[in-house]
């Protein structure tokens, strides 16, 4: 009997100190996610967002998608985050969590070929812009940081 209640005590530490490090985990995911952020919960915050840089943004997005950002990032991830540290940005904090990317298509863009669209890329994690680009639609064309030079 006396091994019974001894396994049942270290069960219950254990399932104990589970339910801990997994109360941590969320509360460190939603303070990351959360706290401090630029909204980026409608069209209108991200619309001013992109237009407080000096860009004329459109009205609505033209497209909306999700994506991942990976646990492991690759050379190219690595390129685009330096981009994204260069704003004040940093997507490592974020790996692994669902990003939505709202693109919207500039109404001009200097030096831009007429034909080629160009579009500033938003990704949002609960409601808070947490990366920013500025893209051609070229293949292999320009991709820039949102702050004019």
């Amino acid at each position: 009997m006396a091994k019974g209640r001894a396994r049942s005590g270290k069960t219950a530490v254990f399932g104990v100190i589970l339910l801990a490090a997994a109360a941590i985990w969320i509360l460190t995911r939603f303070i990351s996610t959360s706290a401090g952020g630029i909204s980026g919960k409608n069209d209108y915050d991200r619309i001013s967002f992109i237009e407080s840089f000096g860009w004329d943004a459109g009205n609505v997005p033209v497209e909306i998608e999700e994506i991942r950002i990976p646990v492991q990032f690759d050379e190219a991830y690595e390129e685009y985050n330096a981009l994204q540290r260069e704003q004040g940005f940093d997507l490592r904090k974020y790996r692994a969590h669902i990003a939505k990317k709202y693109t919207y298509e500039l109404k001009s863009f200097e030096g831009s070929v007429p034909a080629v669209p160009i579009y500033a890329n938003l990704l949002v994690i609960d409601g808070n812009i947490v990366g920013a680009d500025i893209s051609s639609a070229q293949a292999g064309g320009l991709v820039t940081v949102l702050a004019k030079k």
